[in-house]
């Protein structure tokens, strides 16, 4: 009988390791192999054996007692015989690597046995060559770490009293091929552990903040606190927190504070962050931001690389606190409408004067083959130009600024032939403003601006980078988005749900960029027998769910006209007529004040732009004698200004029917205007107030403003003189 020598198998080598091996040595191993376990009592408790943090696992660590490093991992049932078990599956390491590890306490390395004792058959095969026991420093040992180690940098978290609850220590390394690592280890009362709970950094000073930045690692924390701003960090970063354990971390701290959230650049770090928000808002955070990295800015990089590198960070936080989205507290005394609104009211901006407000989404919707993709590259080209007194849409272009329009259905040439059209003698080089124009199918396809996932509409991933660039542009007027339908993947036309969240996304990118969001989008077809007639009409015809037109802050139509009206303004504006020229608009719905006047749009041949031809239309509508009954009214009113009698609209002692009745002088405007009586007098004054050819002023700075005076008068240049009527004075 073949006697097996002790030690030569892995019971009996795993026996021998644990007797041989001083605990004070083994204990210090299994802290070095899970840095992520806590001690309680006489017990190490672990997640598993892969090292995550948590209790399943737990080790007994009584250095006096008959079971030490003996355990069971309560989640999978494995038991836990010694340290040879531990350091075998947490550092993936074999029993001859543990005893080489373990050699120095070991002796003499122990020969095989000559022959299987359990199948005596093999024995007269030929044995293979023996495995040398490898040393230590050949199977990459764990570096042990303790108090004594030196260490590159360390942190201390404290609770509000500045009592030191754990102290963190970073160690860099360099390995023999250069590459340098970093190693975290978390001391308590001399040894390495974590408290429970698990702190926030930085606890005294985010207390007394309002807003608290948190950034991921104790570096970039320091980095942002050193210029002046609270910020805080989770204990081991991505590494330590996740869904199982979170349950362990204390964000209390957190509790009514606006935070700033300012993630690595990487996935993992927008995914912790995204836990960290989670958890701030359980923890009753007043309000939280996720930060995204400016555009072009390299992986991985954070607080700290902005400092290094001398970025704004000052700028770049203002900049991004607007777009923080605060829940509505009833109970927050800053609500009150003494104190929320407080000095005068903004005047409403506008991009296109009296009919498309500034800094809202908008639904520009139409039949298909209208010319919506014309009608909105001539209005960004015009915003781009800087140009004055340019039309569009039926209005005058009131601000001016950079564009862009992404275009899912138009490719490059096309576009190309319309700029060519529009701008045939190449002022678009000129431009003082930035006009970006994306065709899609030329740059890879379109992409979702929003989309479904797991019954959740998000910002799709690509336009999401995208909007980052966006986001740095400081001078953007305009966004136009051609077609709706290309860019939203979900069904916004029947779910109501879907449509309320794309309008809210709009009006998000609105608010943040400042800049007017047009969306072109398609109306119902309409029917040769059944034509539009009115706005309310064109409104209804608005392709999906009322979620579309409800939720946004402007929505402008343009829908064809009846045949015969159609040939009847071609003919009077001499114009051939052709199917798909002639069309009417109108704003259909805004929140504010606007223009709902119907405009009449006729098509320009060359290039193809639907042009508003209204005042053209209106004008030869008019009989001769109201033409002349315009010009009569015109002339007198001009005349009361130039003699410094000016006139109001319909006053008792100083209208203008009352005027022209008293009137003695022998000007043909005047006995021109006699017969008709007030009525006629004050529609023919209004009639021309729409024309923009008269308008009301007033005489002194606390004075009413209904003094009437033609473009270009006294009044209008200020240097008006009144003459008789105290009235006037």
């Amino acid at each position: 009988m073949t006697i097996l020598r002790f030690g030569n198998t892995t019971s009996q080598l795993t026996d021998k390791i644990s007797s041989l091996v001083p605990r004070t040595t083994q204990l210090q191993d299994l802290f070095d192999t899970y840095p992520n376990g806590v001690r309680h009592g006489t017990t190490f408790m672990i997640g598993s054996f892969q090292g995550e943090a948590g209790s399943s696992l737990q080790i007994n660590i009584d250095i006096h007692g008959p079971n030490f490093m003996r355990g069971q991992d309560w989640a999978t049932g494995d038991g836990i015989g010694g340290i040879t078990k531990i350091l075998m599956e947490g550092r993936g390491w074999t029993s001859r690597e543990v005893a080489a590890h373990y050699q120095s306490f070991l002796g003499t390395p122990q020969e095989p046995a000559p022959e299987n004792p359990i199948k005596p058959e093999l024995a007269n095969k030929p044995s293979p060559e023996p495995i040398p026991l490898q040393q230590p420093e050949q199977v990459g040992a764990k570096k042990v770490y303790n108090l004594d180690t030196p260490y590159d940098d360390e942190y201390t978290y404290t609770d509000a009293d500045g009592v030191v609850l754990v102290t963190v220590r970073k160690y860099v390394e360099e390995s023999e091929d250069g590459e340098v690592k970093k190693q975290f280890r978390q001391f308590m009362n001399g040894r390495m552990g974590l408290p429970e709970p698990r702190p926030l950094y930085n606890i005294p000073n985010i207390l007394d903040a309002e807003t608290v930045i948190w950034a991921e690692g104790e570096k970039c924390a320091e980095a942002l606190i050193g210029m002046g701003f609270a910020a805080t960090c989770t204990i081991g970063g991505a590494g330590m927190l996740s869904e199982r354990v979170a349950h362990k971390f204390d964000f209390s701290p957190l509790e009514g504070k606006d935070v700033i959230l300012w993630p690595d650049n990487d996935k993992a770090g927008r995914d912790l962050a995204a836990l960290v928000e989670r958890l701030a808002k359980d923890a009753g955070a007043k309000s939280t931001l996720m930060l995204r990295a400016p555009f072009g800015k390299p992986e991985k990089w954070d607080a700290a690389d902005a400092l290094d590198e001398q970025f704004d960070v000052h700028r770049f936080i203002r900049s991004s606190q607007s777009k923080i989205k605060k829940p509505i507290h009833l109970l927050d005394d800053s609500l009150n409408i003494g104190t929320y609104f407080v000095g005068r009211a903004p005047e409403q901006e506008y991009l296109i004067n009296g009919t498309i407000p500034l800094g809202v989404p908008t639904i520009f919707a139409a039949a298909g083959d209208s010319g919506k993709g014309m009608m909105t590259l001539d209005l960004a080209m015009k915003v781009a130009s800087g140009e004055p007194m340019q039309s569009a849409f039926g209005g005058m272009v009131s601000t001016f600024g950079d564009a862009i329009i992404l275009s899912a259905e138009d490719d490059k040439d096309e576009m190309h032939r319309r700029i060519e059209r529009m701008d045939p003698m190449g002022k678009r080089r000129e431009y003082p403003n930035n006009l970006k124009i994306l065709p899609l199918p030329n740059l890879g396809g379109v992409f979702p601006i929003m989309q479904k996932i797991d019954n959740s509409y998000v910002m799709g991933e690509e336009f999401g980078r995208i909007y980052d660039q966006i986001l740095e542009m400081q001078n953007l007027a305009l966004l136009v988005i051609d077609p709706m339908a290309s860019f939203v993947h979900a069904d916004v036309n029947a779910d109501p749900a879907a449509g309320a969240a794309f309008m809210g996304m709009l009006a998000q990118i609105s608010t943040e960029t400042g800049a007017t969001v047009m969306v072109n989008h398609h109306m119902a077809k309409i029917k040769d027998n059944d034509p539009v007639t009115t706005p309310e009409q064109a409104r209804n015809l608005i392709r999906g769910t009322s979620a579309i037109v409800d939720g946004v802050r402007c929505a402008f139509t343009v829908w064809n006209v009846e045949e015969r009206l159609g040939r009847q303004r071609c003919k009077d504006l001499n114009v051939d007529y052709a199917r798909n020229t002639v069309f009417d608009g109108a704003v259909v719905k805004a929140n504010g004040p606007a223009n709902r006047d119907i405009r009449h749009f006729i098509r320009n041949p060359n290039t193809g732009l639907l042009e508003d031809r209204s005042e053209d239309i209106r004008n030869l509508a008019l009989s001769d004698a109201v033409r002349n009954r315009l010009q009569h009214m015109f002339d007198f009113l001009a005349m009361m200004e130039n003699d410094g009698n000016a006139v109001t609209k319909g006053g008792a002692n100083d209208g203008a029917h009352e005027a022209i009745e008293t009137s003695s002088s022998g000007e043909p405007c005047v006995i021109a205007l006699k017969p008709f009586g007030e009525s006629t007098v004050k529609n023919t004054i209004t009639a021309l107030q729409e024309a923009g050819r008269v308008d009301t002023y007033r005489l002194t700075q606390s004075g009413a403003s209904k003094w009437l005076g033609v473009t270009g008068g006294p009044l209008s240049r200020g240097e008006y003189e009144a003459r008789t009527a105290r009235e006037n004075l």
